[in-house]
């Protein structure tokens, strides 16, 4: 069964270009409107699966026409279509409930993509799940071993429900995007310091010098990764947020609100502990 679009746009030439490029890709589209007041009548005949909607039209614009379609049904799924994206505009639509967010011009590839993670909305994640961990451990082979100049291997935690111990040094980076998430590295001071001199080619001067590095690294890591699968498809939308770095006592590393797969790279200069989890998302921004 083929998806029900509706299109809300004040342009004709606009709804014009839109529903081709939906007919073109297989979805049905069951209306056009231009109105708020036309909207609900439409809505309620058409039954659409998701309703694209512009947001600069006369009259009522697309939060109002947004926000009175929610009332009617807070199910509807609706993706702004507008050549405006700021954080202003992208706050305000989540702030009502909007599950997308495409610019014009629209492509239509970009289009389909929202769709197609709107209706299947576990999708993106469980790619996450599962190309994520490898993603992340390659990233870290790579960055690790071109800076250290040492070879890295790694070895699977087989209880991967079991609490993990920090070695001494732990960093936890923020991810966010359309499924949010956390990786976190871990590494004893002896290996961070051991490291720090094969970067710098020189021993550290500070204890702070080795902590500024780990949070560094990690901070490099993270991104690459996310770079990396943005890449694979730029739905995930990752990007990293400023590392958060702990160190002293030693700690048992858990995370309450994401499920973290783990792995340890092993290198000439001792372990490093790497966690990377997800959590669905429920809003896509292209």
């Amino acid at each position: 069964m083929s998806i029900k679009v509706m299109v809300m746009d004040d342009s004709p030439f606009s709804r014009m270009m839109i529903s081709e490029a939906l007919s073109e890709n297989g979805y049905e589209v069951v209306g056009e409107v231009d109105t708020l007041e036309d909207l609900i009548e439409t809505y309620t005949t058409c039954k659409p699966d998701i309703v694209t909607m512009d947001i600069a039209m006369p009259g009522a614009d697309g939060f109002e026409c947004s926000r009175e379609l929610r009332i009617h049904d807070p199910k509807a799924k609706i993706i702004l279509v507008s050549s405006m994206k700021d954080e202003e505009t992208e706050a305000e639509a989540k702030r009502i409930g909007v599950s997308g967010y495409v610019q014009k011009p629209v492509d239509a590839e970009t289009l389909v993509k929202v769709i197609t993670n709107i209706m299947s909305p576990d999708s993106l994640y469980e790619q996450l799940i599962e190309r994520g961990l490898e993603t992340f451990k390659e990233a870290l082979a790579q960055n690790v071993t071109r800076m250290a100049k040492t070879p890295i291997t790694f070895t699977a935690i087989e209880n991967n429900d079991a609490p993990y111990i920090s070695q001494g040094i732990t960093t936890v980076i923020g991810i966010i995007g359309q499924s949010s998430g956390s990786m976190i590295m871990d590494l004893s001071v002896e290996s961070a310091e051991k490291i720090a001199e094969a970067i710098l080619k020189r021993p550290s001067k500070s204890r702070e010098e080795v902590l500024a590095m780990v949070s560094e690294l990690a901070n490099i890591i993270a991104g690459i990764a996310c770079s990396m699968l943005n890449k694979k498809d730029k739905a995930f939308g990752l990007r990293v947020s400023p590392p958060s770095l702990f160190h002293g006592n030693t700690a048992e590393i858990v995370s309450p609100s994401v499920k973290i797969q783990k792995a340890i790279a092993e290198t000439d200069f001792g372990s490093i502990f790497l966690g990377v989890g997800f959590k669905k998302g429920s809003v896509l921004w292209m």
